[in-house]
């Protein structure tokens, strides 16, 4: 097992960077109580099958020890484990982060459209208050350009009209319990059901939605690169029957010539103008009569055994390497890890260790 272990650096600097290093026996920090011998520092998961988590401050976020029991799955999680094992072992099981201030400018539209979206359409923060946008805009540190494209696009949003179907359930939690594989003898294994969790961003009667917003829109219009979480989400639930994928494009409008010195309100106001001149170029599948935009995918366009299967073998594969100390990098994988964009992680492999003015343990939430 391992554990993060502060390096030897002057004082000055101690308290920002952690290595990251293999240790062969117990953990250092357990410290259990005099009478029962459990660690001051285990916080047990909701479900007794599922894989504790560790209180000690900058420590990790699961339970090293806890080896016996299985993590929960996720579409991002088994994204991890595909795209590089030590990713997942680094994101999923060591907590390791990075701060919302230092995530990438793609990602950080991707989120201020969700939240915007989430409160046009009446939804909530995850602690029942209203969603703060100016908040979130500091919290990430976005950028004065990058939200003058989402405003740009969410202004349009609402000149052109574009209606959604009522009554839709925001962030509906996904719960998903499935059967393990089996071993050599034909019995299941010691951890029993696998759980696989996620969300929604809008769930009707018989259908979701999924919003995206992307420079790069047509990774998420093709049925084979999307199975995966949109599999994951038929499989929650066997009555869906179809998905709408509303897939939005960034404004990529360029600064030059007579534009070069323009203040960020001037270039919002040439992305908003562009987005509403042609706005089946941003919002994919725009329909001026019906004044909706998405892609429709239907459940039999998605093998639901083979994405049930992979999580199956996914769960054990993890289980393994976890019980054995079998994570390991994949370099191939480090300029993309998805494709065209390089792995947030990249710094930390290479060289074992993690600034904490970049990166953060993940508390349980």
């Amino acid at each position: 097992m391992e554990e993060i272990v502060i390096k030897e650096l002057p004082p000055s600097e101690l308290s920002k960077y952690y290595t990251i290093q293999f240790k062969s026996d117990r953990c250092e920090k357990f410290n259990p109580t005099f009478d029962d011998r459990v660690c001051l520092y285990y916080d047990a998961a909701d479900q007794p099958f599922e894989c504790g988590y560790c209180k000690q401050p900058n420590h990790t976020y699961r339970c090293f020890c806890d080896t016996g029991r299985i993590l929960p799955l996720s579409h991002s999680l088994v994204q991890n484990y595909l795209a590089c094992h030590w990713l997942c072992y680094l994101i999923n099981i060591r907590g390791i982060r990075i701060k919302d201030s230092q995530t990438s400018k793609p990602l950080k539209m991707g989120m201020l459209w969700d939240l915007v979206l989430q409160k046009h359409l009446g939804g909530m923060d995850k602690n029942g208050n209203p969603i703060d946008i100016p908040g979130s805009i500091e919290q990430y540190e976005i950028e004065d350009r990058e939200v003058a494209k989402v405003k740009a696009l969410f202004r349009a949003y609402k000149d052109l009209g574009i209606v959604t179907e009522p009554d839709g359930k925001l962030q509906a939690k996904i719960n998903i319990s499935i059967q393990s594989e089996l071993d050599s003898t034909g019995q299941p294994f010691p951890w029993g059901n696998i759980s696989i969790t996620g969300y929604y961003d809008r769930l009707y009667d018989g259908y979701f939605v999924e919003n995206k917003l992307s420079g790069r829109p047509d990774l998420y219009l093709d049925p084979y690169f999307i199975q995966s979480q949109v599999g994951t989400y038929f499989l929650a639930d066997p009555s869906l029957k179809h998905c709408i994928m509303e897939v939005v494009r960034v404004p990529d409008l360029k600064s030059t010539g007579s534009h070069k010195d323009e203040s960020d309100d001037t270039y919002g106001e040439r992305c908003y103008q562009d987005v509403i001149s042609r706005p089946s170029h941003y919002f994919i599948g725009w329909s001026s009569e019906r004044k909706t935009y998405g892609k429709k995918y239907l459940r039999s366009e998605f093998d639901m055994d083979e994405i049930a299967h992979r999580y199956k073998c996914v769960a054990k594969e993890i289980q393994v390497a976890w019980m054995c100390n079998q994570f390991y990098k994949a370099d191939r994988s480090c300029n993309q890890v998805l494709p065209g964009i390089k792995c947030d992680m990249m710094s930390t492999c290479r060289y074992n260790k993690f600034n904490d003015g970049m990166y953060e343990i993940r508390r349980r939430d």
